[in-house]
């Protein structure tokens, strides 16, 4: 049995055999123990007290590779010592820090920082790192233990520091001629300007109901009045809107799996064309058939020329996972009834179940610039009414043949 579990007991019988045996130093053995044993039990309890291990990111979002500057700081403001410590931080795999080895944690997906030493009473001691991701994400950084003891290492003890950050990792960006996109109007706009759309949001008057007319441009009040079908009238708008749709799935059943080469090209090509479009004063949006971490919110990001907007959309994407919440078909027809007339829809896919390619044939006979973009070659080369379809992601392949 440990000396930690029988300190107190060893220590009593000691001194009662000593008085029993008119032996002092038996005594004297006896009142050590319990000096040593009581000394360190306190230090024990209160090792912790008022101890911190605080981080520090320069940056939570950056690109593959980019370097994203953490300190570390462990702080002991009390009088009792750390005489040995050791503390213990996780972080996610992806995660890799310059210079140095982390060790396998038993929780897949996670590795171990470590730093050993001593620290003593009001003291403070900090290490600054440098971490890169390999891959995009949500990575984790956290929780962290801290394991320390008393002066003679009687009673070691540890806590847990529960806290979890993260850093969001963008995915790759590429320049559209590196995807095999035309340099030049790669999504058909005309050359030199921008388009005129209406705006189903400023009406301009009424005008008889003509052939073709979309029912949500019917007035049915004036219809009412009048006794014949009545379109509104938009006013133009000289904002271009362009949407990205995603589809997640890799596969045609969930239960399948997924490729994770094509995931990954599919969310880089999207970046790239969301990077390329808010260059060009688009008006951009995404919608794709996905969540949020950690929340039930599907991805959703209406079109807009803010100046966050695109952060937004590489955020999004950033943290896209395989898990899909039902089918690109559904959202993006029931986006479509928002969508202006004449808006630019990119869908991004390695895979096109035939719903998908029936409702992206709706949008373009409901007068939508649609373009398909294939990363992979079970796309169909060719779809109905003309649409375009072109095979990207060449530049990304380069690259994972490359390093």
């Amino acid at each position: 049995m440990p000396f930690r579990d029988t300190w107190l007991v060893v220590g009593v019988l000691l001194v009662l055999i000593g008085f029993g045996a008119q032996q002092p130093p038996i005594s004297a053995v006896g009142f050590i123990v319990l000096l040593v044993g009581g000394v360190s039990r306190y230090w024990s309890r209160h090792l912790f007290d008022r101890v911190v291990l605080r981080r520090h990111f320069g940056e939570t979002r950056a690109f593959i590779g980019e370097p994203i500057a953490m300190r570390l700081e462990l702080a002991n403001p009390k009088v009792l010592p750390l005489p040995w410590y050791e503390w213990r931080l996780a972080m996610g795999d992806p995660l890799t820090v310059d210079g140095e080895h982390l060790a396998a944690a038993a929780v897949p997906g996670l590795s171990w920082l470590t730093r050993r030493g001593s620290i003593g009473w009001y003291e403070e001691q900090t290490w600054d790192h440098t971490v890169r991701a390999s891959e995009r994400g949500y990575h984790q950084v956290g929780p962290a233990t801290i394991r320390s003891g008393d002066l003679f290492g009687v009673f070691p003890r540890g806590i847990e520091d529960e806290q979890v950050d993260h850093l969001l990792v963008f995915p790759k960006v590429a320049p559209l001629e590196q995807l095999g996109l035309p340099s030049e109007r790669p999504f058909g706009e005309r050359k030199g300007g921008s388009r005129i759309f209406e705006d189903p949001l400023r009406i301009a008057g009424l005008r008889e109901y003509r052939p073709g007319d979309p029912m949500r441009r019917i007035d049915w009040k004036a219809s009412a009045r009048t006794g014949e079908l009545t379109s509104r009238v938009y006013e133009p708008s000289a904002t271009r809107q362009l949407y990205i749709a995603v589809n997640i799935d890799t596969m045609e059943h969930a239960w399948e799996g997924y490729l994770k080469d094509d995931l990954e090209r599919t969310v880089s090509v999207a970046a790239s064309v969301a990077v390329w479009a808010a260059g060009q004063k688009y008006a951009v949006g995404l919608l794709a058939n996905g969540a949020y971490p950690d929340a039930d919110r599907p991805i959703r990001l209406p079109p807009s020329r803010s100046r966050e907007q695109l952060t937004k959309v590489l955020e999004a994407l950033a943290v896209v996972q395989p898990l899909t919440m039902g089918d690109l078909a559904g959202a993006l027809q029931r986006e479509g009834h928002r969508l202006p007339t004449g808006s630019t829809v990119v869908v991004v896919a390695a895979l096109l179940p035939p719903a998908l390619e029936g409702v992206i044939g709706r949008l373009a006979a409901q007068r939508h610039e649609v373009v398909v973009l294939a990363t992979s070659d079970r796309v169909p080369p060719e779809l109905p009414m003309g649409i375009p379809v072109y095979r990207t992601g060449q530049a990304f392949e380069r690259e994972a043949v490359t390093s």
